[in-house]
């Protein structure tokens, strides 16, 4: 049920940008970069520890296609550096562990302009987001008695419960991901600050219980920041 209302919400906002014909003669589009500061929640109420936040980065391309002179629907496609990392520094050792899964995201966002000027505008929206699994790496490393150990492969995408080795759910991340966006940022001419929270709604690690929608265990959380350029 929550894909399907999720779906059909993205065909609802595009459907309304490919009608408004005017609105996309006056749309703009252009590239943005910046800042992830990501993590993935660890308990079944879907909490995050801030100890485990991983920094990685957002790029992509962007699209603003107005909706009369209130809204607009904010898209384009992203690559997003997501994941989490943990660290420890006691008698057993000292080292650290991360995934950083690498996702392909198509996010289309209805957002409300709050213009300052004819130049400067802020807007603030939301709405849901697809992705899809391309790259990524699992890397840890362990110091012990000054001597290091560590391990890096990369990340494998499988949506079964059961990996080739049999084994439930380990070391894999379901290829699909899905989830909503809330959006804020201000634009100046061609230049843009744009921010976004990324809600994870799927479980990303196949596994039992993980399509359970009660349980908000291993969902993405990324906060980001980008400065955007239009042509």
């Amino acid at each position: 049920m929550k894909r399907k209302m999720i779906m059909g919400a993205v065909a609802l906002l595009a459907t309304a940008g490919v009608v408004n014909a005017q609105g996309f003669a006056e749309a703009k589009f252009g590239v943005k970069g910046g800042w992830n500061s990501a993590n993935i929640t660890n308990t079944g109420s879907g909490e995050t520890d801030d100890s485990k936040r991983l920094n990685t980065f957002n790029a992509g391309v962007v699209g603003a296609i107005p909706l009369g002179s209130t809204f607009e629907i904010r898209t384009g496609l992203d690559l997003q550096s997501k994941g989490t990392e943990v660290n420890w520094d006691n008698a057993a050792g000292k080292g650290f562990a991360k995934t950083n899964p690498l996702y392909l995201e198509l996010p289309v966002n209805l957002a409300i302009m709050l213009p300052f000027n004819e130049k400067v505008k802020a807007y603030i929206g939301a709405g849901p987001y697809g992705a899809v699994g391309i790259a990524g790496k699992n890397k840890w490393e362990n110091t012990v008695a000054g001597v290091t150990t560590s391990s890096e492969d990369k990340i494998k995408w499988g949506d079964d419960d059961l990996n080739t080795e049999g084994n439930r759910g380990s070391g894999q991340f379901k290829r699909f991901d899905f989830g909503a966006n809330i959006i804020g940022g201000v634009d100046f001419g061609k230049f843009g600050v744009h921010a976004q929270y990324g809600l994870g709604l799927t479980n990303t690690t196949p596994g039992e219980g993980t399509n359970d929608n009660a349980n908000k265990s291993n969902q993405h959380r990324a906060l980001g920041v980008s400065g955007v350029f239009y042509f």
